[in-house]
C-alpha cells in the first residue's frame, strides 16, 4: 500500500509541473504556432494541450470531449480536438487530452487608442507644431467611419513642387477612388516649404502625425503604409529604411534616396513595391538611386535576387513587374519598370488610363 502511495505521488507532482512549464503567456501580436501535445492525464482523466501563441485579445479556453482540455494562446481563440475516453481508474491510465489548434489573433489585436469613441479630427487642413513651428496636413476620412472598426491608414506624400493640397485634388494618387469599400483613411502631410521638399527631420513629423491621428481615430496599426511619388517617393523609403516596425509596407512611383535617410544596411524587413520610369536617370545608377534600393530590399526581404528586375521595356512596348520569389512571410515585394519619362501615371500602349495606382493598391490590399 506504501509503494501505490508513492507512485500516486510522484504522478500528481509531474502533472502539476508539466502544466506550469505550459502556461507562459506569448508576445502580443505573433502568430500562433502549433497546439502544444497532450499529456498523460491522472487516472481516468484526460490530459492537456495548449494553442499556440495569438493576438492580444483574450481568447476563449476550449473544451475537449472526454475530458482532455484545451488552452487558448494569449490572444488567440483554440479549438480543441476532444480527448479520447479516460481510461478506467483500476488500470490508472489517463486518456489522451485533445490538441488544440493555434490561437488566431484576437479582435484587438492592433487596434489604436481612438476606436470606441467619437472622433475629434475633421477632414480638411489641420495644424500640428514640430519642431517649434506650425506644420499641416489634410486629413481624409472615409465616409461612414465606424469607431469601433480599425481603418487601414495610408500616407501620400507630395513631389517637389507640389503641396499637400496636390495630392488631395489627385485623390492621393488615385488611390482614394480605388477604395470602394471605403475602408481608408488617408492623410497628405504637407513638407516644410509646401513644396514638397522632403528631409531626414519629416520622418519624425510623420512620428507625430501618426501619434495624433491613432489617439484620435479607430486606426488598425497593423496596416499602415505610406505612397508618394519622385520626392514623395523617397519619403516613402525613408520610412521604409527608418520605421519598418511601424509601417506595414509602401507603395510609391519614381523615388530614391534623395533625403539620405537610407545610406546604412538594411536589417528589418518591410512589404515594398515600386515602379521606375526608364527616364528617371540614364548610365549606371548611383547608390541612392530607386534601381539600387529595389534590389536592398529584395535582399533584407530575403528574396531571391532577380538581377533582371531593373530591364526596362523597348519603347513602344508595355510595363513590366517583377514579383520576386521566396521573400520571407508578409514581405512580398514587387518592382514595376516601364518606358517613358519620369512620372507616376504611364500608360501602356493602347491604355486610356494608367496601371500604376491599381498595381500599387493592389499591393497594398493584399494584407
Amino acid at each position: 500500500m506504501t509503494t501505490v502511495r508513492a507512485v500516486l505521488s510522484v504522478v500528481a507532482t509531474l502533472s502539476i509541473a508539466g502544466i506550469a512549464c505550459s502556461s507562459s503567456d506569448s508576445p502580443p501580436g505573433t502568430e500562433g504556432n502549433n497546439g502544444g501535445s497532450s499529456g498523460q492525464g491522472t487516472a481516468g482523466s484526460g490530459g492537456t494541450a495548449q494553442a499556440g501563441k495569438g493576438g492580444t485579445a483574450a481568447g476563449q479556453s476550449g473544451s475537449a470531449n472526454g475530458g482532455g482540455t484545451t488552452m487558448a494562446g494569449s490572444g488567440g481563440s483554440a479549438t480543441g480536438g476532444g480527448g479520447t475516453t479516460g481510461g478506467t481508474a483500476a488500470s490508472g491510465s489517463g486518456g489522451a487530452g485533445g490538441t488544440g489548434t493555434a490561437g488566431s489573433a484576437g479582435s484587438g489585436a492592433g487596434k489604436s487608442d481612438g476606436c470606441g469613441d467619437p472622433k475629434t479630427l475633421q477632414n480638411g487642413t489641420i495644424n500640428i507644431m514640430f519642431g517649434g513651428a506650425s506644420r499641416k496636413y489634410i486629413l481624409r476620412v472615409p465616409d461612414g467611419y465606424d469607431q469601433d472598426h480599425p481603418h487601414r491608414l495610408v500616407f501620400a506624400f507630395a513631389e517637389s513642387g507640389s503641396s499637400a493640397e496636390s495630392v488631395e485634388d489627385r485623390d492621393f494618387f488615385r488611390l482614394a477612388n480605388l477604395d470602394t469599400d471605403k475602408k481608408t483613411i488617408f492623410v497628405a502631410p504637407d513638407a516644410a516649404n509646401g513644396m514638397g521638399s522632403w528631409s531626414k527631420a519629416d520622418v519624425e513629423l510623420t512620428d507625430a502625425i501618426l501619434e495624433e491621428l491613432e489617439a484620435d481615430l479607430c486606426i488598425d496599426k497593423t496596416r499602415i503604409f505610406a505612397t508618394g511619388f519622385s520626392f514623395g517617393g523617397a519619403m516613402s523609403l525613408a520610412l521604409a529604411c527608418q520605421r519598418a516596425d511601424v509601417f506595414r509596407g509602401v507603395a510609391f512611383f519614381s523615388g530614391a534616396d534623395l533625403t539620405g535617410s537610407c545610406t546604412g544596411t538594411l536589417t528589418k524587413p518591410i512589404a515594398y513595391y515600386a515602379s521606375q520610369a526608364s527616364g528617371d536617370s540614364s548610365g549606371d545608377p548611383m547608390p541612392s538611386s530607386g534601381r539600387i534600393k529595389q534590389a536592398q530590399f529584395a535582399a533584407v526581404n530575403g528574396c531571391t535576387a532577380e538581377p533582371s528586375a531593373t530591364t526596362f521595356p523597348a519603347a513602344g512596348q508595355p510595363h513590366t513587374c517583377t514579383d520576386y520569389k521566396n521573400c520571407s512571410a508578409g514581405h512580398p515585394t514587387k518592382y514595376c519598370v516601364f518606358d517613358g519619362p519620369h512620372g507616376w501615371e504611364p500608360k501602356d500602349p493602347g491604355q486610356a488610363t494608367s496601371w500604376n495606382a491599381p498595381e500599387a493598391w493592389k499591393f497594398i490590399t493584399q494584407f
